[in-house]
Parts: C-alpha cells; structure tokens; sequence
C-alpha cells in the first residue's frame, strides 16, 4: 500500500491505530515501514518523524484521555521558559484527580488537582496556566532555575502573568511538593526582566553581599528620548549592562550598543559592561567589578 491509502488526516501528521482501524485501515497497514510508532497506538510518516518537543505533544496527545494536559517542564518548556539542559525534552502529562496518572514509555505521569479554570490551550495543546506551571516547577527545578523561570513569566515585553498571580498560586500550594523551594524562589522573582542571564548576573550580585539593583530602570536622555538600563543603582548613577552573544556576533548591533553607551555615559552614568567570560565561577569577576564601583562611587559595601 501506498500512503494514499491512508485516510487523508493521517498522511502527514501523527493519528492513532485505534481512530485509524475506525476508519478502516487494517493492521497489517499500520505495521509497515512508512510508519513509525512515537508512541503506543500512535502513528507518524517515517520521513518526517516527530522530532521538536512540540511535534512529540502532538503525536502523544493522539492517544491522550480527555481531561489530561502536558505539565510541569513539558509545559514551560511550550511556553518558551528558560529551563536546564537536564530538564528538556522529558514529556509530563498530569491528569486530574480523580482521574489515574497516565502510564507509557517515554511519558512522566502525574496527578494533580487543578480547576477547569487553570487550564489553557496553547497552539492547540492543553496546559495548565502559568502560575501553575510555575508551582509545578517547584518540584523539578533548583532555587535560580526556578527564580529564572518565574522572572520570564513577568518579564518585560509580553509577560505570560503577573507577580500578584504567581504570589497567590504559592500561597496557595500548601502541601505541593517543593513548597518550600517555591516559597523562597518567589521571594526572588522580579518583574520587568529581559533575559535569564540578566537574573543570573542579578542574583550573584545580591549573593555576593551586594545592594540589589532596579530592573531595567528608564532614564531620560536628551531631545525626548530614553534608555533602559539591565541593571542600575540610580542614586549612584551606575549602570550594569550583560552583553549577550547577539551584542558581539551583530555587527549592527554592536555599533548601535556603543552609541548608546556613550549617550547614557555622557549623562553621568557609568557602565560595568558584563559578559559571558565574567560569568564564571559564581560570577565572581562580575561581582567584582560591580563591587569595584560601587565602591569608587562612595559605596561602602564589604
């Protein structure tokens, strides 16, 4: 048999065997190699095999009962969240109670309690919503992933929630595991935020002993124009700004970013200019020249 031979819906996309044989297709069909089998009872063209996280959801949601969404990392991860390498490409699928944790191969199930409410789709899959999400993570991620995850949820363009949400959907996660990691992540998260290195470089400031910093503070330049600063102590008029790889590899880019340092600088600001070099090592050299400044400024920090 020839792909043509397959209903329409299932010549390009993933199906399951069980709405397959409804439809008329033996098994004998469904067991030859222009099919693969992602998953129990999934079907999926061998040439274009589900590869992407999301290409993967699909496939698996072919044979999901009705009320289960994919959760905790597999969700973040739909919603674009910065998560460790360790944490991507594992699907969870949680199914409310009373409803049984799902059981496959290659698939973490879970049971969770969530209201009708708390559900969202995303292109088409059911996740929960990001304050959710965020309580999830709780249980998988280490205190500045989470940290990390939370300020993408309320970062500056186009943020998923807000503080309020996530602060409510912690005080209400009493018993939830990693409550407690949970609780002191979001003592941490900060709204406003533009780049999970920014709130790496944010934390070991504050680790080191260091005032913390405003977020992305606006100030006013001249002919009616403004600047947003990563990091800034305003009173001080010290600004710290992480140079990302696009800074460097964008020629365009960099051009841009050294004229307007020297427009911020020529208003009496100075810039402790952070990349990734200065990451290492808890951010030490980071932390020191910021450190240095503060100091040079009249800052008595330790």
């Amino acid at each position: 048999m020839k792909p043509r031979d397959l209903p329409p819906s299932a010549r390009a996309t993933s199906f399951s065997t069980t709405a397959a044989q409804l439809a008329g297709v033996g098994r004998a069909r469904l067991r030859r190699n222009d099919l693969c089998a992602p998953f129990h009872g999934v079907r999926h063209p061998s040439n274009t095999p589900p590869v992407t996280l999301e290409e993967r959801c699909r496939a698996y949601a072919q044979v999901m009962a009705d009320g289960m969404l994919f959760s905790h990392t597999t969700a973040a991860d739909l919603y674009g969240l910065p998560l460790p390498a360790s944490a991507r490409g594992v699907i969870h699928v949680a199914a409310p109670r009373p409803r049984r944790a799902p059981r496959a191969e290659g698939i973490v199930g879970h049971r969770i309690t969530i209201a009708a409410s708390q559900v969202r789709q995303t292109r088409g899959l059911l996740i929960p919503e990001p304050a959710q999400v965020f309580c999830q993570l709780g249980a998988l991620l280490a205190h500045d992933d989470l940290v990390r995850a939370g300020d993408a949820l309320v970062q500056r363009k186009e943020p998923l929630t807000t503080l309020d949400e996530l602060r409510a959907a912690v005080l209400d996660g009493q018993g939830r595991p990693g409550i407690r990691t949970l609780r002191q992540a979001i003592e941490c998260v900060r709204p406003r935020t533009d780049s999970p290195m920014e709130t790496t470089l944010r934390l070991a400031i504050v680790r080191a002993g260091l005032p913390e910093p405003e977020i992305n503070y606006r100030i006013h330049l001249s002919a009616g124009r403004d600047a947003y600063l990563d990091l800034a102590y305003p009173a001080l008029r010290v600004a710290v700004e992480y140079d990302g790889d696009h800074h460097r590899t964008d020629d365009r880019q960099y051009h841009r970013d050294g004229d307007r340092l020297w427009t911020i600088e020529s208003n009496g600001w100075r810039i402790i200019r952070v990349n990734r070099s200065h990451m290492a090592n808890d951010a030490r050299e980071a932390t020191r020249r910021v450190r240095h400044a503060l100091t040079s400024v009249g800052r008595n920090t330790p």
